[in-house]
């Protein structure tokens, strides 16, 4: 029998993806990009998923929480928390034992395009609830390194202006972690970011959503793994006003922030440290980023903003310049292991 393969999902080896060979095409979309081997430690949490083509009993009360076309249903008692998970596809689900750690995840490679979308889901989920269970978050959000090598995450809905943002600031030499998804881990001295790599989900000029690779927008460099967290921006798009950097408050800043782990009360025993950890990432500082057109894609205007009222509590306008028609709307979404 040939070897799954194994990846290590955060850079201290804590949680591993384990799957076979076949499947990889499948699960490629969702795989971050540029992780390590596994490393030779054995690790806290392992995500296992194997081809299989039976078809799976869906549970018939309400589910905890759903993901695109993944529900979950969350089993708790005093002893034990277990997770079913079901995808569309009749043969698409699993089970997690959050106590052990370990989720065992299967789909049929018969129905390779609903596998796929049932897999993207399923592996988010598992990944979110494996890592809170280990007192980290998956969140929602792009993540940029500002010159003094402070982390930010952009975090908000779809079409919020996260990707551009990031790609924004990106091709101003700043570094970046991620347009999608990243991982809050708790340290000592704060609060350490790691980016899940993947393409960019950007709109182009007629406001089709499409994959554009790091390369295609000329970032040859400037990727990383972790930074140490500064705190949270929030874009929201608005074409038709200048482009405006205000403060909001940590209480605002976490309800938004936890809008983009909706994970985070699936299970009660891992909430509470999550919600703990999300709130000391807003208290570095909390910005609500309303994106014109001035600034689409023009980090002449935008990068001279975003740094300097950092700290200082100010509101920062630009003063709107001209752009090219069509340019308004520039909304957009978004997701080597050292042990």
């Amino acid at each position: 029998m040939t070897s799954p393969i194994l990846l290590d999902l955060v850079a201290d080896g804590a949680v591993r993806l384990a799957l076979e060979h076949s499947l990889y095409p499948v699960a490629e979309r969702w795989i971050p990009q540029r992780l390590g081997e596994a490393c030779d430690a054995p690790a806290r949490a392992t995500i296992s998923v194997r081809a299989a083509s039976v078809a799976l009993r869906h549970p018939t009360d309400a589910p905890t929480l759903t993901l695109g076309r993944v529900a979950a249903w969350v089993k708790q008692d005093q002893e034990r928390a277990a997770v079913v998970l079901r995808g569309a596809a009749p043969s698409s689900g699993g089970v997690l034992s959050l106590g052990a750690g370990r989720g065992r995840l299967q789909v049929d490679l018969a129905r390779a395009p609903e596998a796929a979308a049932d897999l993207y889901s399923m592996l988010t989920v598992s990944a979110a609830l494996l890592l809170a269970s280990q007192g980290r978050a998956l969140v929602h959000a792009a993540a940029v390194v500002a010159p003094d090598g402070g982390g930010w995450l952009l975090a908000g809905d779809a079409r919020s202006g996260k990707s551009t943002t990031c790609a924004t600031l990106a091709s101003a030499g700043w570094g970046y972690l991620s347009d999608d998804q990243v991982v809050l881990t708790g340290r000592e001295d704060g609060i350490e970011v790691e980016g899940w790599l993947r393409p960019f989900h950007l709109d182009g000029e007629t406001g089709v959503r499409r994959e554009v690779a790091a390369a295609e927008l000329g970032l040859v460099g400037g990727w990383r793994r972790t930074a140490s967290l500064a705190g949270a921006i929030f874009p929201v798009v608005s074409p038709a006003e200048p482009t405006l950097l205000t403060p909001v408050s940590a209480a605002v800043a976490l309800a938004r922030l936890v809008r983009q782990t909706p994970w985070l009360l699936a299970y009660r025993r891992t909430a509470p440290a999550v919600l703990a950890l999300l709130t000391r990432a807003v208290r570095g500082g909390a910005f609500s980023l309303r994106l014109g057109s001035d600034t689409y894609r023009n980090p002449a205007i935008l990068t001279p903003l975003i740094p300097s009222p950092f700290g200082r509590g100010e509101t920062q306008s630009v003063r709107r310049s001209p752009s090219p028609a069509g340019r308004g709307g520039q909304g957009v979404r978004t997701g080597r292991a050292s042990c």
